[in-house]
């Protein structure tokens, strides 16, 4: 096992045991070093090893500290309408006594192959709504939504914390789920600023297309979600 693996997986060995507890700043890097028999680069990697994981944080020109243990929110993905989903998701988080809101981050002609694709190729530009969900003050989710030019002028400022209510409330539709996909990706420059993770943390990403009540589709959505701060659920229910 490399060395930097055995010192990150002591040190979390230690916040796991409760030896290091959170809100506690971690030894200097020297004193680490010493401490593992280790030089200074090795122990800078145990501990970016154990940033990216959400175990410690960085705070420039204080420390590194131990991160407070917050527990992943499960996002339902089985429901059928996107009403239902919105719906479950916020009580998730109001179960925690955490209050939710969507972000608008900017809005703007930005065509994308495969959402042009999904929607059936409309006449004239997409649009794009970026959103950034924040939970406490805290980032979650960056969301990309693409829309045809006849719907996007319904999204100006996310109503109620939902851009999938702006565009329902404001043209009469019911959004319901076409299809849903799940993969992984590491956390970019601008993913690091937004999400407050380093480059390269580990991303939980969630496409899908949304069709409204006459089967027309008319939202394609593309999410990225830190990966110490959610997880996608699907329920089955019995028989």
């Amino acid at each position: 096992m490399p060395l930097y693996r055995q010192v990150s997986d002591a040190l979390a060995e230690r916040i796991s045991c409760g030896g290091l507890v959170p809100g506690d700043r971690l030894p200097s890097e020297a004193e680490l070093g010493a401490e593992f028999g280790v030089n200074r680069l090795t122990v800078r990697q145990a501990i970016s090893e154990l940033v990216r994981s959400g175990k410690l944080r960085v705070r420039q020109g204080v420390g590194t500290f131990v991160a407070s243990a917050v527990p992943p929110i499960d996002i339902d993905v089985a429901t059928l309408t996107v009403e239902a989903a919105t719906a479950r998701t916020t009580s998730a988080f109001s179960a925690h006594g955490w209050t939710v809101r969507e972000q608008l981050l900017g809005r703007d002609e930005q065509d994308d192959p495969e959402a042009r694709a999904q929607l059936d190729d409309p006449t004239g530009p997409l649009h794009r709504v970026r959103t950034l969900t924040v939970a406490n003050g805290e980032p979650w989710i960056l969301s990309s939504y693409w829309l045809p030019a006849e719907l996007a002028g319904a999204v100006a400022e996310p109503s109620d914390g939902d851009v999938f209510a702006a565009v329902t409330h404001s043209n009469g539709l019911q959004l319901r789920y076409a299809w849903r996909s799940f993969s992984a990706a590491a956390a970019t420059a601008d993913d690091a600023q937004r999400l407050h993770v380093p480059v390269g943390s580990p991303l939980l990403i969630r496409e899908g297309l949304n069709r409204d009540q006459d089967g027309r589709p008319v939202v394609y959505v593309h999410r990225r979600a830190r990966a110490d701060r959610a997880r996608f659920v699907l329920r089955h229910e019995p028989d």
